[in-house]
């Protein structure tokens, strides 16, 4: 007899789940020199924002801005700006609704309706401007407070959307005073950008100067006032992002990796007489990043100068991760061959075994499922066919956390069929399927194969 080989291929599917199609309905605001933080001092007393509404939804729509934390003093919060912090409108910005802001400046409220839309409820842009006046009248120091922006659905049953935006304003004590220390990212800008799926974005490094002679010992030291957070609320775990200190070479540089955190952690320390460095770098790059959900994650590092009788905020760096959306599947037949082979099948052998292991790679947060797809029977060329009684399948974990679902000897029979499902945290994973084909006497001698679909979805 002719024999001719024949391969029982295996092949995979990734099936992307349907998201059910709600419309847009958002709300985005942009600082003019980037960032997420409204930055201003005396030299730059005033900058705009930029309001966006994206809508396809046709629902009428309003916009507010609410004081949320005053702008106060963080050393004496008993100073607070009041009627200095002002914002005003910028007509001629928006196309469709009614921007309801005088063009002068006002001083804030504590809640305002500052846009309507149109009754289309047509997207829109629209920019304000906010400031501070009277500096003769401020208090130096520096103060800090948060606004937020809301976007709220007139006569719908839509949820409102809140943006939030720190307000960061340093008042020196004198006008016009450059700064003896200056921090600033290697590539110039106020904003650190992390990606830990892009291996040129896992790192980013910051260049702080030191231009001023000191008459005693100092140090810098840094903080998160506030945790690194996505826009769904979802917080980075302490170890997630990590800095480490280079280029120093006359004071003392914190030059082991060490955690980010909310601590007042010491970065640099001078020489006892205040000598210094000219500069150093400090390296921020990602840590464990394997339990972090997919999204735009936003913080901003802090730093204080320290001497033996002050403490003082230098200037803040804002932070940035986007951790794009993974939802993944890897086959790897544990064979090599990246094929289940059942070729030169004999009536009566002992039974044969094919083992394929399945890494499932997601980090949305939402519970998954894997479905194996048999297409057909095992056939030989002549069209004839193994019962499926002899061909059989079981799952196994490989220290998973999710539930493989053939626990005992199953029948592979043609149509689909559930073989795992994950955690109800959706986390990353990886079992095996083994496959065991049994010879029975009456089968016919020949190569046999079939093909076998593996397929990903939510639930």
């Amino acid at each position: 007899m002719i024999m001719r080989k024949l391969t029982f291929f295996l092949a995979f599917v990734l099936i992307p789940v349907a998201l059910l199609a709600q419309g847009t309905f958002d709300l985005s605001y942009t600082i003019e020199d980037g960032g997420f933080t409204l930055q201003l001092t005396q030299a730059y007393a005033y900058k705009g924002v930029t309001l966006q509404v994206s809508s396809d939804v046709a629902t009428r729509y309003e916009v507010r801005q609410r004081i949320i934390n005053p702008i106060q003093n963080r050393e004496n919060p008993s100073q607070v700006l009041g009627d200095n912090f002002v914002f005003r409108g910028l007509r001629g910005t928006n196309r469709f609704g009614n921007l309801r802001i005088p063009v002068s400046d006002t001083p804030m409220r504590p809640e305002e309706l500052i846009y309507v839309s149109d009754n289309n409820g047509d997207a829109d842009t629209f920019s304000i401007a906010f400031g501070v006046r009277n500096l003769e009248d401020v208090a130096p120091g520096h103060y800090f407070g948060r606004i937020a922006f809301v976007l709220n659905p007139i006569a719908s049953a839509r949820p409102q959307v809140t943006k939030i935006m720190d307000v960061d304003i340093t008042i020196n004590r004198v006008p016009g005073q450059g700064p003896a220390i200056e921090i600033s990212a290697v590539n110039g800008g106020k904003m650190i950008t992390l990606n830990p799926n892009r291996e040129d974005a896992r790192s980013a490094d910051v260049l702080i100067k030191i231009n001023g002679k000191f008459s005693g010992s100092f140090k810098i030291v840094q903080m998160l006032p506030r945790p690194i957070e996505s826009s769904q609320g979802d917080r980075l775990e302490r170890e997630a992002v990590v800095y480490t200190v280079k280029d120093v070479r006359i004071g003392v540089g914190a030059n082991r990796q060490a955690p980010l955190s909310a601590a007042m952690d010491t970065i640099y320390s001078s020489q006892a007489s205040g000598n210094a460095d000219n500069y150093f770098t400090v390296s921020y790059s990602l840590g464990d990043f394997s339990g972090a959900k997919a999204g735009r994650y936003t913080g901003r590092i802090e730093y204080l100068l320290e001497t033996a009788t002050s403490q003082s905020r230098l200037d803040t760096m804002d932070l940035e991760i986007q951790n794009d959306r993974i939802f993944d599947l890897k086959i790897t037949p544990l064979d090599q061959r990246y094929a289940i082979e059942f070729q030169n099948v004999k009536p009566g052998e002992p039974p044969r075994q094919s083992e394929v292991e399945v890494e499932i790679f997601n980090n949305t947060g939402k519970q998954y499922q894997v479905t194996q797809d048999v297409i057909a029977d095992l056939t030989n060329k002549e069209g004839g066919t193994i019962p499926s009684q002899y061909f059989t399948v079981r799952t196994e974990g490989l220290e998973s956390k999710g539930k493989p679902r053939i626990a005992q000897w199953e029948a592979v029979k043609k149509g689909s069929s559930v073989i795992f499902v994950s955690d109800s945290q959706g986390s990353a994973d990886k079992f095996k399927a083994v496959y065991k084909l049994e010879s029975a006497k009456e089968l016919k001698m020949g190569d046999y194969s079939t093909r076998i679909t593996y397929s990903l979805s939510e639930l």
